[in-house]
């Protein structure tokens, strides 16, 4: 039998683990690059927590923004009036957090099976809608999800993982 050469070793490693990214910049990257077409595989917690932490920093400095515009062009003496620039941003902020809403789907999904969960977890979110009371419990349940180790031994879905370059 063949000795592996390291390449092969190397490259078999990045398929049978996710990629842990140690930038922001990438991972962020990654959640748009991978977001609308891969659903299969896996993203590590490090892939999941700098996305979802760069889109919150973007949504909070859009509302930033639109808050700042629609009080410097309110006088305090007077009502609120919403700005012109204010609906421009506040446009902006919907467009994206509707674009961002596929991606961070497909990010959870495979962060799910990063730590060995199926993605019909996801179904669990379902019941925000139905019962409101409930919605606590369910983000505590997908928060101990996201922070749960990568399953290594024995996971199914790391099997999908294409090979990162």
């Amino acid at each position: 039998m063949p000795a592996k050469t390291k390449k092969s070793q190397k490259s078999s490693k990045q398929i049978l683990d996710s990629k842990k990214y140690t930038n922001m910049l990438e991972a962020y990257g990654a959640f748009w690059r991978r977001g609308f077409t891969e659903w299969a595989g896996t993203s590590s917690r490090s892939e999941y927590w700098w996305s979802y932490l760069m889109t919150w920093l973007i949504a909070a400095l859009l509302a930033v923004l639109i808050i700042i515009s629609t009080l410097s062009y309110s006088s305090l003496e007077t009502e609120i009036v919403f700005s012109p620039m204010s609906a421009i941003l506040s446009f902006g902020l919907i467009i994206f957090l509707l674009a961002s809403l596929i991606p961070s789907i497909s990010m959870t999904a495979r962060r799910l099976h990063d730590a060995g969960l199926s993605a019909w977890w996801l179904l669990l979110l379902l019941l925000n809608l139905i019962c409101e009371p409930l919605s606590i419990i369910i983000s505590i349940v997908f928060f101990i999800f996201a922070v749960l180790p990568t399953k290594a031994e024995g996971n199914p879905y790391h099997k999908f993982n294409k090979e990162n370059k």
